[in-house]
C-alpha cells in the first residue's frame, strides 16, 4: 500500500473544515428564520417544586465526587508518599471553597 501524500490530507482537513462551516452557517439561517416561540407555561406538577433543590443536588455531587477520587487515592498513598498526600490536599482545598462559596450566598439555607 502507498503511503498517503500530505496534500491529499490538508485537503481532506480543509474539505473538513469547510462542511463545518457551512453546517453551522446553514444551522444559524435555520434559527434566525424561526418565528419566535411563544412563553410556555409549567404544569402545575412542576410548578410546586423549588429550584433551590438543584443547589443541594449540586453540593452532593461535590461530596460524592470527592469521595470517588479518594478511594483510589488512598490504595495508592503509602507507595506514593508526600506528594500524594500534596495532590488530595489541593483536591479539598478546592472542593472546600466550593462548599465555602455556597454556604457564603445562602446555597444551604432551606427555605
Amino acid at each position: 500500500m502507498a503511503a498517503q501524500s500530505p496534500v491529499l490530507g490538508d485537503f481532506g482537513f480543509v474539505a473538513l473544515v469547510l462542511v463545518m462551516a457551512v453546517g453551522l452557517a446553514l444551522l444559524a439561517a435555520a434559527a434566525f428564520a424561526r418565528a419566535p416561540a411563544r412563553t410556555v407555561r409549567a404544569p402545575p406538577a412542576w410548578a410546586q417544586f423549588r429550584f433551590g433543590y438543584a443547589v443541594y443536588a449540586l453540593i452532593f455531587l461535590a461530596f460524592d465526587m470527592e469521595m470517588i477520587f479518594m478511594y483510589p487515592w488512598a490504595v495508592v498513598f503509602a507507595d506514593i508518599g508526600v506528594s500524594a498526600f500534596l495532590d488530595m490536599l489541593v483536591f479539598i482545598v478546592l472542593l472546600s471553597a466550593g462548599i465555602a462559596y455556597a454556604w457564603g450566598m445562602g446555597g444551604l439555607r432551606w427555605e
